[in-house]
């Protein structure tokens, strides 16, 4: 039989056929599928000429759909962008436009109110610690319901509730690990999540690759929290290191942060909150029509191979 490559690239591309390749994990974790697995498999053939028709279809509605996909992700991006500005201009210079403003002497954060005080890390947050690893050849040190231990890859630039591993009383004991309380800021030092930050609500210890700054009571935590995702940039910039650069902790304490009135950074923290609260729900609505778009191109894809629409 002769194939349209471009109708078989359909083919593949169909729910039934996705479906079946996902089932084939061949004791493997994850699915996978073998050149053998796929010479075997079964689809529908019509004619050559109704396989072109078919692919000339679905290349148009693909393209469309594909055209819709991309606007919504470009209206994501534009409001990411936003909410990085508005967090950046209110964490610098308050919620005050008129308020006389001063050189900050700091490169990144800019001028900043009057009565601001710029600071170090280190003078604000004291004890500033990490973790460590305990031996994952022991299984007694691991538990489903033990201690929370946080990793970087736990982090995602919002709030920690809980943690993908816990360990046991036996590797608390033994590495005499550290809780940091609900309110502490963490920051992933290096790995693939290198500058991801978290604010605790939970405690819990942690790797050596997270740094935490426990909670202080000069500094309001959700400001904080917003201040560390606009530091982030600044952070990143320092890091040393080739292939796999590190953001150390003596980074980390030597960097210097906008510093308002505690009553000023509550204020920034609420307006903070209500504003970017509702950029998340208008991105989650984007998120939500791309989800929809990508079913309906996967309907029609599907549809398409199996005859359900007639196109010639």
């Amino acid at each position: 039989a002769i194939c349209d490559r471009q109708y078989v690239f359909y083919v593949m591309l169909s729910e039934g056929f996705t479906a079946i390749c996902n089932g084939a994990t061949f004791g493997a974790k994850m699915p996978r599928v073998s050149s053998d697995f796929i010479r075997c498999l079964h689809f529908y053939l019509p004619p050559f000429v109704e396989q072109q028709a078919i692919a000339a279809y679905l290349d148009k509605r693909c393209s469309e759909i594909d055209k819709s996909i991309a606007t919504q992700q470009k209206r994501i991006t534009l409001l990411q962008e936003l909410k990085q500005s508005i967090i950046t201009q209110t964490v610098t210079k308050g919620i005050h436009p008129d308020v006389p403003l001063k050189d900050s002497g700091v490169e990144w954060i800019g001028k900043v109110p009057e009565h601001w005080e710029v600071m170090k890390t280190s003078l604000l947050y004291t004890n500033i610690g990490s973790g460590t690893t305990p031996s994952t050849s022991k299984q007694e040190y691991y538990e489903d319901d033990g201690f929370c231990w946080l990793q970087t890859g736990d982090l995602n630039d919002g709030y920690i509730t809980d943690t993908s591993k816990k360990i046991s009383k036996v590797a608390v004991k033994d590495y005499k690990l550290r809780f940091y309380p609900v309110g502490s800021i963490v920051i992933a030092m290096y790995g693939a999540t290198i500058g991801k930050i978290g604010l605790l609500k939970i405690s819990t210890s942690t790797n050596q690759a997270c740094c935490v700054l426990p909670y202080s009571n000069k500094m309001n935590e959700m400001y904080a929290f917003y201040v560390c995702q606009i530091a982030k940039k600044q952070m990143l910039l320092e890091a040393v290191g080739g292939g796999q650069p590190n953001i150390s902790q003596d980074i980390i304490k030597k960097l210097k942060l906008p510093v308002p009135p505690l009553c000023e950074q509550q204020a920034i923290a609420v307006y903070l909150d209500k504003r970017c609260s509702e950029i998340d729900k208008a991105i989650a609505t984007q998120q939500k029509r791309i989800s929809l778009l990508q079913e309906l191109k996967q309907s029609v894809i599907t549809e398409a191979i199996t005859g359900k629409i007639k196109v010639c």
